[in-house]
């Protein structure tokens, strides 16, 4: 059977069965990827806490002029995840590609709830791009085009530093663009989302709800933000892909144009970003595109 049909007959479901059984669908096909021509710089800090950890791979061959730089930030429902459960396999397949397309991979672990609520989580994106904006270039990475990458989760936080003032600050995000990959943009919405939000938002975002619209990127986009990619897939459960319309509605109502959008088939929550360097890879020439045009 291929992925396609076993991603398909999991159906609309995401629970850790779901994820374990897409891990060992990609984990052969990645352990088969060419890797080679990439060199990695692992466990680096760029701050305090133990979570604080990042992991950049350059190209071989260091690039004749900087480069652009992309960050990997993992899901994990705000209170779990790794940057690597299957080392350089499983999400480390994401900067090994954009290492071997010349540019800088970076793979990036931030603090989680429930000790770390709102804002954390994207304010440890901040601190990654003051770490590469502050050091990047000795690597030959070029600090006025790095480009946030987010997986479900992960897609909250940088969507958070790129959309929300409070957290970025009044300079800007510092950012060239974002790709946003099956996110949840707040913990609930009057028109998609009216109901009580999972108990892992809950966590993040504690439960006094006159706070959240303050929190939640749905409701902070304004003119000059960074150019957006954003993706959901056609198996996310409905509670992880309302919020990708939502945010496609507030953009296209924000720049009176469509960002560019995808619909990924015969995906599910998580394979999106990893089937990126793999045999099947149907997005990551896309991403290239989109670097190339924002860039």
């Amino acid at each position: 059977m291929g992925v396609a049909q076993s991603i398909r007959e999991m159906g609309r479901n995401f629970n850790p069965d779901v994820l374990k059984a897409t891990y060992d669908l990609f984990v052969p096909l990645h352990e088969r990827a060419e890797k080679g021509g990439v060199v990695r710089h692992m466990d680096i800090a760029y701050g305090d806490h133990d979570r604080h950890r990042l992991d950049l791979f350059t190209p071989e061959q260091k690039p004749e002029k900087v480069a652009p730089v992309v960050v990997y930030i993992h899901g994990g429902g705000y209170v779990a995840g790794e940057r690597s459960p299957y080392p350089g396999l499983i999400y480390d397949n994401v900067p090994t590609f954009f290492a071997r397309n010349g540019m800088i991979g970076v793979n990036v672990t931030y603090r989680l709830a429930p000790d770390h609520k709102w804002p954390c989580g994207a304010r440890d994106v901040g601190a990654v791009v003051s770490w590469l904006r502050d050091n990047v270039g000795q690597h030959g990475g070029d600090k006025d085009r790095i480009f946030l990458m987010g997986q479900s989760a992960g897609a909250t936080h940088a969507a958070a530093y790129a959309f929300i003032e409070e957290v970025h600050g009044a300079s800007g995000p510092g950012v060239a663009g974002v790709i946003l990959l099956s996110g949840v943009y707040g913990p609930s919405d009057p028109v998609f989302s009216p109901g009580p939000p999972a108990a892992v938002s809950l966590a993040y975002y504690g439960e006094d709800t006159s706070r959240w619209p303050a929190m939640s990127p749905l409701y902070h986009v304004r003119p000059g933000h960074p150019p957006v990619y954003i993706a959901a897939t056609e198996f996310d459960p409905y509670p992880l892909a309302w919020a990708t319309p939502a945010l496609i509605g507030e953009l296209t109502k924000c720049d009176k144009a469509l960002p560019w959008f995808r619909l990924l088939r015969d995906h599910n929550h998580v394979s999106s970003a990893m089937q990126i360097n793999s045999e099947i890879d149907q997005l990551g020439p896309e991403l290239l595109e989109f670097i190339a045009g924002a860039a």
